[in-house]
């Protein structure tokens, strides 16, 4: 990669500060908010991650067909509202309208009052409490999600995300408007016996954090210098969908030092769980809670 492609550096913030690997403590990210609490991806779902001490909340967001951001992960409105639909074929006013199941929803789980929010208001809530970690379900909408991260002023909090491919020369973040001004993490799968290698692959981009999907921990491990020298934190998933070998939530809360244990032998220092409570609990335990 040549320095003409380099991404700027991206200046000092709170973020910067959270994702550096000084320290020893794990990060807590809670996925789509904390759902067992209240319907995922809504502004009480937020509020239920800063309320149980989450370093950072993980939400979904994708345009209707008016342009407008919203909080919502599928295609659809038909599992987590009230309503059915494509919502890229859908006005705001018209998704907006859509009362939200509870928890990860449904056909059997409650209605409530609660609304989709727009990507607008939940990084308004989020400011100055938790850092958001916005997860741009089409890559349509990244720019898009970029210019209202500037313009909302929330560059130091809001962390975005795009898949990399290895292969690429340059890579598309690069190219995006908003990349070196609002955080970046690169997401890869980790080649077997190559995860050094795809990590000085992708310095150019100057990843504060990558999020990796993985078949061995000996890959994560071996690649412990490298995620030094670059000063980059680690990322995974324990979510029941993740399929990173059988390191998984529900296997986690029953037995915490088998799962979550494993990861941060192996270097992992950020963990995107369903199970809050629970890997709270457990990093407390060892003295690794921010």
């Amino acid at each position: 990669m040549s320095v003409a492609n380099a991404a700027p550096t991206l200046k000092p913030s709170r973020l910067a500060d959270m994702l550096s690997r000084h320290g020893r403590h794990v990060l807590v990210i809670a996925h789509r908010g904390h759902w067992a609490h209240a319907p995922e991806n809504s502004m009480s779902a937020i509020e239920a991650a800063i309320a149980a001490g989450a370093d950072m909340v993980e939400i979904d967001t994708q345009a209707t067909a008016d342009g407008r951001l919203v909080v919502i992960h599928d295609e659809t409105l038909d599992r987590t509202t009230d309503r059915r639909g494509v919502v890229a074929d859908l006005p705001v006013d018209v998704v907006r309208g859509a009362r939200l199941r509870h928890g990860a929803g449904g056909s059997d789980a409650a209605l409530t009052d609660q609304r989709v929010p727009l990507l607008a208001e939940a990084l308004e809530a989020a400011r100055g409490r938790i850092a958001v970690n916005v997860d741009v379900k089409y890559a349509r909408d990244t720019d898009a999600v970029g210019r209202l991260v500037r313009d909302l002023g929330v560059t130091d909090e809001v962390l975005l995300k795009t898949p990399t491919d290895l292969d690429a020369a340059p890579f598309a973040a690069l190219s995006l408007s908003w990349f070196g001004h609002v955080p970046h993490m690169p997401m890869l799968a980790a080649r077997p016996g190559r995860f050094a290698e795809d990590l000085r692959r992708i310095e150019a981009l100057r990843p504060p954090v990558v999020e990796v999907h993985f078949s061995a921990l000996d890959d994560l491990a071996s690649a412990r210098a490298e995620l030094e020298r670059q000063d980059t934190r680690l990322w995974v998933n324990t979510l029941e969908v993740s399929h990173d070998l059988d390191l998984r939530d529900g296997r986690a809360v029953v037995d915490p030092d088998g799962v979550w244990g494993p990861l941060i032998e192996a270097g992992v220092g950020a963990i995107q769980t369903d199970a809050v409570d629970a890997l709270a609990a457990y990093l407390g335990s060892r003295g690794l809670l921010r």
